[in-house]
């Protein structure tokens, strides 16, 4: 306090004796001002410095008061702001930066103020109110530092609320900026490539992880961006690349992504089936990480281990592998892992060790194939271990039948079939192959053949599949095992893509066993028509898709209905393609139906006249509930056919929808047109008035201007406005002499209303006309009536 008040005296001294600073006392008080300020700011005591700040207060709102409109007082103001603010009273102080901001509007002090209530906000997480208040520190800032640190922060609080394009945005101005500093345009290219991987614009993230993946890129960006083009080019298969760039992390000063990218790096190279390299990885170091991590990588060590056929140190790995993550799912495959190792190698108490196994993880995944695989492990060691009767309990586990010990060949039979249904089909083909090699008359030979090709199958070996497929129709051409092997041996091909053969083996199916159940017999129908279309033999396809639906409509009205339609599409038929598209309406599936072929067939339909059934499609083809994104010329063409079939009420929503996007005055006008007609035909004369009018006012052309004049004259016909209505009649007899169609109505009706009026000279005039000129007209007219 003493200090202050000798400041105060002197500062008053230096006033009164010079002449210049006593001629400027807004710049006097000001400074005296900001020296208390910054006197409470450079306090330690909290308590202390806020007692400051509460003292400064008088003093600022005096200034202020005093000297509204000097150059400090912005600066003033904000002070005052900041002091309410960091004595405790909060909410005054945001009011007084907001001040700052709506009075001075721009300048430093804007941009400070700006600064303080973007933190406020920051603290409240009210992340776009923060992006605002940023984005004036970046507008108004003094210098570079501080206006793309306010940019910078802007675009962090657009990430935390979730706005990516606009942090996308502010961060692209900071990237592209050659005056920003450098640490704000390297991390803003960092966030860049975070917000396109997110997005999903993995060559625009790629991009910005390559340019960060420069020498003079600080280190911690320069790592973290080669880790992120680590993964990219493990998930585009290109292992090159990203083994190079796990590498470069490895060999760092970065500590933070190692566990990650040695994780990444074993990955890779066990996808590569490098399986020694994983294991030199690991052996070199071990970058410690979090559970997770070092769960993959004690995995995917184990599983190359395993590979390796190095079966007790894989035991090893897979057991460190299940300590990271206690009961999790990650435990579960090691736990497996390792009691698979432990039955290759021929370990002890096998049967043991898959009780325990299943005690620890049975309740929680009941329904595993690792479960059953164990369960296969114990019933395996057992019987090999002659202990049938505990083995066929194994086997009875895995929903198998009690296996016998009354004969090798129904053990080898019953232990491959038990292996099949578990999913192993590697053991399964194993079992199979010892019965039929060891016991080839038995009478279960058959069965055991197609089981076989079925596990051969399951294990994608096509190949071998086909051959045993081949053996049964060779063997047993009439059995239903037959059937099973066309059916089959079709079903490859079709994975394999070779239609042609896919086809022929259906077609084999379907002529030499006929009496096969419907649900059979329409499933091959099915694919042979799918193969037809996928060789773009149309007709073919549709007849067998056809015989498909007929038979089995639950399960192929849709599947083969959707392949019929897109036949009929394909091949430009109108009628086969209307067939199935009401077929698919039928079974209330018309909203799979693209969008694109209702337009194409409502369109036909138009161009020959067939205006109901126009409605009906391009109804079901364009969006009333965004009305914009349909093309306008499909509302043009929907008024018009609904105008046509008298539904008038929705040609009044369609022609609204064409009007509110259409510019062109001839489409306009001729839309228009269509207005009146549907307002004529609700017998709302005021409106269609209205509507013809106006499209008459557009100064069309042609048969649109003679249309709308016509109708003119009706509406004042009907309004018994007969002169009015004889003026356009007669306009139109004059000006379109060589239409053969309005011409002969525009003459009959000019006669009609020149009558109305009483005209009878004139009238009889046009009526001679008339006879002249289309002498068989009034014959028709009379026949219609």
């Amino acid at each position: 306090m003493r200090y202050l008040f000798l400041f105060f005296i002197l500062t008053m001294g230096l006033s009164a004796q010079d002449g210049t600073l006593h001629s400027n006392p807004g710049s006097d008080q000001f400074i005296f001002c900001k020296q208390l300020y910054r006197m409470a700011n450079n306090k330690k005591d909290p308590i202390q410095r806020a007692l400051g700040y509460q003292r400064v207060i008088p003093r600022l709102e005096a200034y202020i008061e005093r000297f509204p409109n000097h150059p400090n007082t912005p600066a003033a103001t904000y002070y005052l702001g900041e002091c309410y603010y960091h004595s405790g009273s909060l909410e005054e102080g945001k009011r007084v930066l907001n001040s700052v901001i709506t009075r001075f509007r721009k300048g430093r002090y804007v941009a400070l103020a700006s600064n303080r209530l973007g933190y406020d906000a920051v603290a409240r997480k009210k992340y776009e109110e923060a992006a605002i208040h940023f984005g004036r520190v970046a507008a108004f800032a003094s210098t570079p530092q501080e206006r793309y640190r306010g940019r910078y922060q802007q675009a962090s609080c657009y990430r935390y609320a979730k706005l990516k394009d606009q942090a996308i945005k502010a961060y692209l101005e900071i990237e592209a900026a050659k005056d920003a500093p450098t640490i704000y345009r390297e991390n803003a290219t960092m966030w860049l490539g975070k917000l396109y991987l997110d997005k999903k614009q993995y060559d625009k993230a790629q991009e910005r992880f390559e340019k960060l993946m420069m020498p003079e890129v600080a280190e911690n960006l320069r790592i973290e961006a080669t880790f992120h083009v680590g993964l990219m080019s493990l998930e585009k298969k290109d292992v090159e690349t990203a083994q190079s760039c796990f590498k470069a992390v490895l060999l760092s000063s970065q500590k933070r992504f190692k566990p990650k990218a040695q994780a990444a790096l074993m990955n890779s190279l066990y996808v590569s089936k490098d399986y020694k390299g994983v294991l030199d990885v690991l052996r070199r170091r071990n970058y410690a990480g979090k559970p997770p991590t070092e769960s993959m990588k004690y995995i995917i060590a184990g599983r190359s281990a395993f590979r390796l056929k190095l079966y007790r140190e894989a035991i090893r790995f897979f057991a460190n592998a299940e300590r990271q993550l206690p009961q999790s799912d990650k435990a579960f495959e090691a736990g497996y892992y390792r009691l698979l190792c432990f039955y290759n190698i021929k370990g002890s108490n096998i049967p043991m060790q898959v009780d325990a196994f299943l005690e620890v993880y049975q309740k929680q995944h009941p329904r595993s194939l690792r479960i059953h695989k164990a369960l296969l492990m114990k019933a395996e060691t057992l019987f090999e271990n002659g202990k049938y009767r505990e083995a066929a309990a194994a086997y009875n586990q895995i929903k198998a039948s009690v296996i016998g010990v009354d004969t090798r060949a129904d053990l080898l039979y019953k232990r491959g079939w038990c292996l099949s249904l578990s999913g192993d089909h590697n053991g399964a083909v194993r079992s199979y192959t010892q019965f039929l090699n060891q016991f080839p008359q038995d009478e279960r030979a058959a069965k055991a053949l197609a089981r076989r090709a079925q596990s051969y199958q399951a294990l994608e070996d096509r190949v071998s599949a086909i051959k045993d497929f081949e053996s049964i129709l060779k063997k047993y051409p009439k059995t239903k095992l037959a059937a099973l092997a066309w059916q089959n041996t079709a079903r490859i091909n079709k994975e394999q893509k070779n239609y042609p053969e896919m086809i022929r083996r259906y077609q084999a199916l379907i002529k030499n066993f006929p009496d096969l159940k419907k649900k059979t017999l329409a499933n091959a129908q099915y694919w042979i028509g799918y193969g037809y279309f996928n060789l773009q033999k149309y007709p073919k396809a549709i007849e067998a898709l056809e015989k498909a639906v007929q038979m089995d409509p639950v399960s192929y009205a849709y599947k083969g209905g959707m392949l019929i339609l897109y036949s009929a599409s394909s091949m430009k038929d109108k009628p086969r393609l209307q067939q199935a598209v009401d077929a698919i309406i039928k079974i209330k599936k018309g909203d799979k139906v693209p969008v694109p072929i209702y337009r194409w067939l409502a369109m036909q339909c138009f161009n020959e006249g067939e205006m109901k059934e126009c409605d009906r499609y391009l109804s079901l083809g364009v969006t009333p509930e965004e009305p914009r994104q349909t093309p306008k010329s499909f509302w043009r063409i929907l008024g018009k056919a609904r105008v046509e079939t008298g539904a008038y009420e929705k040609a009044l929503k369609a022609t609204k929808n064409f009007l509110d996007v259409a510019e062109e005055p001839f489409w306009k006008a001729e839309t228009l047109l269509d207005r009146a007609q549907a307002f004529l035909g609700l017998g709302k004369l005021s409106s269609s008035l209205k509507c013809a009018k106006e499209g008459l006012s557009l100064h069309p052309k042609g048969r649109v201007n003679a249309e709308l004049r016509m109708l003119l004259g009706d509406i004042a016909y009907q309004q018994k406005r007969y002169a009015d209505a004889a003026a356009y009649y007669v306009v139109v007899v004059q000006l379109f002499v060589n239409d053969k169609e309005l011409r002969p109505e525009a003459l009959y009706k000019s006669y009609k209303a020149l009558a109305k009026k009483g005209d009878e000279k004139e009238a009889q005039h046009y009526l001679e006309m008339l006879n002249r000129e289309f002498p068989a007209y009034l014959k028709k007219q009379a026949a219609r009536k």
